[in-house]
């Protein structure tokens, strides 16, 4: 009797993105100004998908693109949706605006903030490629720290986590993901220039 003959064929599933789960204001928001100055300061090169925020997808036809927004999808709906309602984490707590523009945090929280009580707290939650030996102590992540500072003005708060998952690590052999949290205070000075900058921006390409 003849062996049984596997037959592999190569076959092809689309991939995309879905809606966001919170709709979207008509109008500015945060996320494009903040992604259009990083342009322009040429902090932003090439493929640059892992910093774009699906509110503000129209129509990508990038495959390269889609996978690397849909991992990250997926670790934000693991994180936040799983892990982080165990501390407090409200997910995706609604759209707020701000001077007409609009802001959408991943999650928010009513904490205990080294030594603060009942200190209101946001959530930002990133999947990147970028080496923890790059990230460093955050220093040159404007983006990030631009993104979370904008919230906080929207909150009225000083208070933000920042969660990251480095799906390379340090890039060392054996490549293994790393998750990092930090912990950030802003100063009310640092909020409001920022936001002068967002607004201001706004307002010369308006």
């Amino acid at each position: 009797m003849a062996p049984y003959q596997v037959i592999i064929t190569q076959s092809r599933v689309t991939i995309k993105l879905p809606v966001p789960e919170v709709p979207r204001g008509k109008g500015v928001h945060a996320s494009g100004i903040i992604r259009n100055i990083a342009i322009e300061m040429g902090i932003l090169k090439g493929n640059h998908a892992e910093e774009v925020n699906l509110a503000d997808i129209r129509i990508i036809d990038d495959e390269l693109a889609i996978l690397r927004m849909s991992i990250g999808l997926a670790w934000e709906e693991h994180y936040i949706g799983k892990v982080l309602p165990e501390y407090g984490v409200v997910k995706h707590p609604g759209q707020m605006c701000v001077d007409g523009v609009f802001m959408t945090p991943d999650g928010e929280s009513v904490d205990n903030w080294h030594g603060k009580s009942h200190v209101l707290v946001i959530h930002e939650v990133k999947a990147t490629y970028k080496s923890t030996n790059t990230v460093g102590n955050l220093d040159k992540e404007w983006m990030w720290l631009t993104q979370l500072k904008c919230y906080c003005k929207g909150a009225k708060t000083r208070y933000g986590k920042l969660h990251v998952l480095f799906l390379c690590g340090d890039y060392k052999f054996p490549i293994r993901p790393i998750a990092k949290v930090w912990d950030i205070e802003f100063t009310k000075k640092e909020i409001d220039d920022n936001w002068s900058l967002m607004t201001d921006y706004r307002d010369m390409r308006s």
